[in-house]
């Protein structure tokens, strides 16, 4: 299956901003009615960088496995040939899915990165000062030294992943959840988060309870 957008998790050189994940869109399939429980989840993230990968599904897998679900992790289930291959269609990978005992399946890419910097002017100040009488008995003050603090470029990143929820059954798509993230500090922060955030989105749609 051709994979459209790689993972590009470099976050060297990004403020230190409190990095945040918010969903800024999301559709629901008003054509297909979802099951009352769906018990098995595939996961599949689709990433050139291995280690990425891995990490994204064993997070989403733990959260779905903590709501009482089996999740199936297509690093475990599906080869990398396998993914690579541009001749493989989507049926037969839905075929593979349904094969590995799973009635949905949860896919999430990066399709986009936007970085934009910004400049902090610098400053210049008296740090303390000394308040006194002079000779005259008037009130003056006195400042120590004198402070400059040279400007200085802010750099901020947010990441976009697009997130869709499928029924095996009939293999069409219930959900797809567009989401981003601003100044991720590190993969497994930025994982848990948005495996949260995921999680409790399909839960508001109706499609996975408790």
């Amino acid at each position: 299956m051709k994979r459209i957008l790689a993972f590009m998790l470099l976050l060297a050189g990004i403020s230190a901003c409190t990095p945040s994940q918010q969903v800024i869109n999301s559709w629901v399939n008003p054509d297909v009615k979802p099951k009352d429980r769906y018990e098995s989840v595939f996961i599949i993230a689709f990433a050139q960088d291995a280690a990425a990968k891995i990490a994204v599904e064993n997070e989403l897998a733990k959260v779905i496995e903590s709501r009482g679900r089996k999740a199936v992790k297509s690093s475990s289930v599906l080869s990398p040939a396998f993914l690579a291959d541009t001749t493989n269609t989507r049926g037969e990978l839905i075929k593979k899915i349904r094969e590995a005992g799973c009635d949905a399946a949860f896919t999430v890419m990066l399709y986009d990165v936007k970085t934009e910097e910004s400049y902090q002017p610098g400053t210049a100040y008296y740090p303390v000062e000394h308040t006194f009488y002079d000779s005259y008995r008037r009130y003056a003050v006195y400042y120590y030294g004198y402070v400059e603090e040279p400007g200085y470029t802010i750099t901020d990143q947010t990441l976009y992943f697009e997130t869709n929820f499928y029924d095996m059954a009939s293999g069409e798509m219930l959900s797809s959840i567009q989401s981003d993230a601003f100044n991720p500090s590190d993969i497994p922060s930025l994982v848990k988060r948005y495996s949260k955030l995921m999680v409790s989105q399909l839960k508001k749609e109706g499609l996975i309870g408790e």
